[in-house]
């Protein structure tokens, strides 16, 4: 406990960088990890030696994690490099349950960002002579000879499954994945270590057993596996220090000196050696997604097959299978080679649902028809591909072709195992408490005593039963939360009984999706799995561009828009969503009304033949619930804001105000507060954004006339929860609550 916490709360010395965030610097350091590729973009991980902010070089120290989107530079790790950066601190969005990103950077040493636009003035010095830049020059060698050699499709599958991801993955290729329960292949791990390390022993073991000499003289299964250890090192270093690797290698490690030893066979002691060791060396890396889905699966193959294979014994046994033919042993192997299959798949799915709310079924067929191609045959000849490149680079492209033939297949059968309707499904996130649950009906599975075993699971089930009630029973409260999306707008609102409606869903450029990364997991966790009605305000990419993913992932039954269309492939991609998934689209106008649970919503804005630039055209609503009324105008300037008080004057007065424009100073004029007159303005703005939102100015014309001013960019998400007699809750992401 106390290592972990002096990783994510640490005391930075004198000229550490994190003293120097918030401006330009000129930075001089080495890259220490694998730059990592992605599309539009490039990621280093520098550390840090000197820094100059004027005319004079000072010592530094610390990590930076840089974002790098246009590189013309080979980088690699072990360069040295003098960059020109933004410095910044990372920040969570500070939404309630979210991917805690500030904790993942600072297990790595990390408590620094930087940002570059390009790379074009900055120097760098190869690195050179040491261990390590031989193998990155191997690595790009081989990245080099896969781009080269197959389309860009199989070219990303193959680098991934060879030397990691140096070759960036679309993400609609990795989603695919992902949907057939196979995405573990796309990234060295476990399996492939295991592959190489039994690939290893079977050729020395036949090679050794050629020798008379050898035969008579030496033990030769341990020779073989002892011998193995050359390759299978060999490969850990091409493969990385992802945790899924070094758990392999701990346990193979462990294992051959057991066999060695004349020890029994045992996986859990070195599967638990392995778990302590990691945690010793990393500090904090129990937390760690890769960690608890590489240790519970292999757990769960351990624990599980103890089972399986008993009752398969007790099976063969009482049916007299073996005196039945030979072909009875395929059928054995294929029986254990699915329950294995079967054991990690149940082990990982309350996790899986944890930590990406995604579960795959088809994964029971899929994995036994994809996994020996990607992994044993594309493994093996591509091993033998990467070292062509070294040795004999003529023969290296014909091997790539083949591994690219493989690939190619077995990318068509994720594709097929993708397409099955309901063959992956989204599923709210667990709480802790079920999740204990979850793996408490699993756990009873295992129990031999009959008995004993439906006792187990008649709690643990009966736990389950009394959560879906709690969760299931009618809501009796109007809940609004402005979630946390950075640059841009979403609220999500929860009406009385189970109706729910999200006012825009934000935008950040990239490839980053911050409907499926940040709104989604934020409804999920609510327990939310339909989304009634998406509100969009106008068609800004910082409030569209979460819509498309809720679209195809909630069923909302209707689309509420102002009526005028956005430009671009995004938001095409959001009309095509809302086509394919039958979602009825409505322009609202001035006056149209709807009760939702006992909530009026009015349209206020816009109004049928309504001019004006795109913001002043938002579609604007408004909520009343008792006595409190709340105001959602979207991005209205001056000019709809002047609209709306000639429309509907002192009607306009509302208790809750979500800020419009994000705090822009083209926005909340002195008459428009005057009448609209909030308790409560939430404003919705990213951290450090370029425009200045919210700009002081606003944020004093509020304050003056005493509403309380809430932030996302500083508060996270802001949830209120308002009761039938006016009383409102206010909840942020550091759990303070309070009453208005």
């Amino acid at each position: 406990h106390w290592q972990v916490d002096r990783v994510l709360r640490p005391v930075f010395p004198p000229g550490h960088l994190r003293q120097a965030v918030g401006g330009r610097v000129v930075m001089r350091g080495q890259i220490v990890e694998r730059p990592a590729r992605r599309p539009g973009k490039m990621r280093l991980v520098i550390d840090a030696t000197a820094i100059r902010r004027g005319a004079d070089w000072q010592p530094a120290s610390g990590r930076v994690m840089v974002t790098l989107l246009r590189a013309t530079q080979p980088w690699r790790r072990g360069d040295g490099v003098e960059a020109i950066l933004a410095l910044r601190r990372p920040r969570n969005f500070g939404n309630p349950g979210e991917f805690d990103f500030e904790a993942y950077l600072a297990r790595r040493g990390i408590y620094v960002s930087g940002f570059a636009a390009g790379d074009g003035s900055w120097q760098r010095q190869p690195g050179s002579g040491a261990w390590a830049a031989e193998i990155e020059r191997w690595r790009d060698a081989v990245t080099r000879s896969i781009e080269t050699t197959l389309d860009p499709t199989t070219a990303s599958i193959t680098g991934a499954l060879l030397v990691g991801e140096a070759i960036p993955l679309a993400p609609d290729v990795r989603e695919r994945y992902v949907r057939a329960g196979v995405s573990h292949v796309l990234s060295i791990s476990g399996l492939h270590v295991g592959l190489v390390a039994g690939a290893a022993y079977a050729a020395l073991r036949w090679l050794f057993a050629r020798s008379e000499r050898v035969l008579l003289y030496a033990n030769v299964p341990k020779l073989a596996t002892t011998a193995s250890l050359v390759p299978l090192l060999l490969y850990a270093a091409i493969a990385g220090d992802n945790v899924a690797t070094i758990r392999a290698e701990i346990m193979g490690l462990l294992v051959v000196g057991a066999l060695l030893l004349d020890r029994s066979r045992d996986w859990l002691t070195p599967l638990a050696v392995a778990a302590l060791a990691i945690s010793l060396a990393w500090p904090g890396a129990l937390f760690e997604i890769a960690f608890q889905l590489s240790f519970i699966a292999v757990l769960s193959i351990v624990l599980g097959m103890r089972r399986v294979t008993a009752w398969w014994a007790a099976w063969e046994e009482s049916w007299l299978v073996r005196l039945r033919g030979a072909h009875w042993r395929w059928i054995r192997w294929l029986v254990l080679s699915e329950a294995v299959t079967v054991c990690a798949a149940l082990g990982t799915a309350p996790l899986t649902a944890w930590h990406f709310n995604q579960v795959s079924l088809i994964a029971l067929l899929a994995n036994p028809l994809i996994v020996p191609l990607l992994g044993l045959l594309t493994v093996g000849i591509g091993l033998l591909a990467t070292a062509a490149v070294v040795v004999a680079p003529a023969a290296a492209a014909p091997l790539f072709r083949c591994v690219g033939f493989v690939v190619g297949v077995a990318d068509a059968m994720v594709d097929l195992c993708a397409a099955v309707p309901g063959g992956s499904v989204y599923v709210v996130t667990p709480s802790l408490l079920e999740l204990a649950l979850l793996y408490g009906v699993l756990a009873a599975l295992l129990i031999p005593p009959p008995a004993l075993r439906r006792a187990a699971l008649a709690v643990c089930l009966a736990g389950l039963a009394v959560d879906g009630a709690y969760w299931t029973a009618p809501r009796r409260t109007l809940e609004i939360t402005f979630v946390s999306v950075g640059q841009g707008d979403c609220a999500v609102v929860e009406f009385p009984g189970s109706a729910v409606m999200v006012v825009d869903g934000g935008g950040l450029f990239g490839d980053f999706d911050i409907g499926r990364q940040v709104v989604a997991p934020f409804l999920w966790r609510r327990k939310i799995t339909r989304v009634d009605v998406l509100a969009l305000s106008h068609a800004d990419f910082d409030h569209f561009g979460g819509l498309a993913f809720l679209a195809e992932a909630f069923a909302p039954e209707a689309f509420w828009w102002n009526g005028v269309r956005g430009s671009g492939a995004r938001f095409a991609a959001l009309e095509r969503a809302l086509r394919d998934n039958g979602v009825q689209v409505r322009a609202m106008r001035r006056g149209a009304q709807r009760v939702i649970g006992g909530v009026e919503v009015r349209v206020l804005h816009p109004e049928a033949r309504g001019g004006g630039g795109d913001n002043d055209r938002s579609l604007t609503l408004q909520l009343r619930y008792g006595r409190i009324t709340v105001l959602l105008p979207g991005d209205v300037e001056a000019d709809g804001e002047r609209a709306l008080i000639a429309a509907h004057g002192a009607a306009l007065r509302s208790t809750i105000l979500k800020v419009p424009h994000h705090g822009s100073r083209t926005s909340s004029t002195e008459a428009f507060l005057d009448i609209v007159a909030p308790r409560l303005a939430v404003v919705s703005a990213g951290a450090d954004n370029r425009f200045g939102f919210p700009h002081a100015t606003v944020l004093d014309a509020y304050r003056r006339r005493g509403a309380v001013v809430l932030r996302t960019d500083r508060d996270g998400a802001v949830t209120l929860r308002i009761t039938a007699d006016g009383r409102i809750d206010i909840r942020t992401a550091d759990h303070v609550r309070r009453n208005l």
